[in-house]
């Protein structure tokens, strides 16, 4: 177990945060209905994209059609005046800002600047997470490469100049999006955030500036300084900026400092991966949610995890349909899987292997009779354990 695992134990504290038309016949009333169900509108009746102003947008996923993602965009002043193309940035919030209320995510960074700036010179991207997931879960990374390949195939964006940012937990989903996706991005900016160091030989080649405070001690700063070590070490040449006096806050004075806009604006990724960035052979089935306490309850060991099934796209209605009758059993056989473990054995990348086999076989069992005849995998959005009241987490 490395040490990094037990850093967190207190990561936890900053989670808990048309009108009716002037239609004169029941015969048009109707026929304006079928248009307006069969219409995309219906799902989010959005304010159009507007040059100078950020405004809410929704984005239906390919891979979970049942999830609504929200997101704050913003386009320049100047956008659409010329032919140029436009610098993306992608901006993940911090644990306290999850929901379903997009005005949560202008509380901090670029979003926030935006407001009062509008001629900050890139597309800005702000999705805001679900309440009780996780940035770095393997759902909510399919989905933030799916809004990525939205917004750069809608709007004059330049490929070649996507920097991707994020605060706190959006700092472990930064380092954990630009390690799936390492020839996506031109520059990674995360602040107080912690990554998994085994993802070094995916990162080196990236642009990377990483912020800290040195007296946080919500994300303490040895999970920066871990992950800029290690890309080091295989040839990567991170910038590592540490705030002396500040806390967890860190974020304040990176997002004010005009450096790091024109050290942004300077980056480019010369051979970006094509599009889609998203895998579009990856849909997802949801099971449920699996949380409980672990052995004696002085011990203060717990496990919350999300599972889903991952699977292709042809197969995934049929996959959904099949596991809708055995959900609640399957969920309770998980449940019973991990209360018969202990910490240690669940905690970790062995750990988090571990519960993906055991989910696995039940899956196989109870859905599907010991014959699957559907292909699929183990998707977790969501794995956390505690031990001793300190959160061991998973970065992947």
């Amino acid at each position: 177990m490395r040490q990094a695992d037990y850093y967190l134990s207190r990561f936890h504290h900053f989670a808990e945060l048309e009108n009716d038309m002037l239609c004169r016949s029941k015969w048009i009333q109707t026929l304006v209905l079928a248009f307006w169900l069969l219409s995309p509108s219906w799902l989010n009746a959005d304010e159009p994209p507007t040059p100078g102003k950020q405004v809410e947008q929704h984005l239906v996923s390919t891979a979970l059609p049942s999830e609504r993602f929200g997101y704050l965009l913003f386009l320049p002043k100047d956008y659409g005046k010329d032919h140029r193309k436009w610098p993306v940035m992608m901006f993940l919030h911090g644990s306290g800002e999850r929901g379903d209320d997009l005005k949560l995510v202008k509380v901090h960074g670029p979003p926030k600047l935006v407001e009062e700036r509008a001629d900050f010179p890139f597309i800005v991207v702000s999705p805001q997470c679900p309440k009780d997931q996780w940035w770095p879960g393997d759902v909510q990374q399919q989905l933030l490469a799916e809004l990525l390949d939205d917004v750069l195939t809608r709007f004059n964006a330049d490929p070649q100049r996507v920097s991707l940012t994020g605060l706190s937990m959006g700092g472990f989903g930064s380092w954990t999006l630009a390690a799936r996706y390492p020839s996506r991005f031109a520059a990674v900016v995360p602040i107080c955030g912690g990554g998994d160091p085994d993802d070094a030989a995916q990162l080196k080649n990236i642009p990377i500036w990483v912020f800290h405070g040195a007296k946080d001690v919500g994300v303490p700063l040895k999970l920066s300084e871990d992950m800029v070590s290690a890309i080091q070490k295989v040839g990567g040449t991170p910038k590592l900026t540490v705030y002396p006096d500040a806390g967890h806050d860190s974020w304040t004075e990176t997002y004010k400092d005009e450096a790091l806009y024109e050290w942004l604006l300077t980056q480019r990724c010369e051979s970006p991966a094509p599009l889609p960035t998203a895998n579009p052979n990856m849909a997802f089935a949801r099971v449920g949610n699996v949380s409980l306490n672990l052995g004696r309850p002085e011990d203060k060991n717990s496990f919350s995890a999300k599972v889903y099934l991952s699977t292709s796209p042809e197969y995934a209605t049929a996959l959904r349909e099949r596991i809708e009758p055995q959900r609640e059993q399957l969920a309770a056989a998980i449940f019973a899987w991990v209360n018969s473990q202990t910490a240690d054995q669940l905690a970790g990348k062995a750990g988090r292997e571990r519960t993906r086999i055991a989910a696995r076989e039940l899956c196989e069992r109870i859905v599907f009779a010991g014959r699957p005849d559907i292909a699929f995998e183990i998707a977790f959005d969501l794995y956390f354990v505690r031990h001793n009241g300190k959160l061991k987490l998973e970065a992947k």
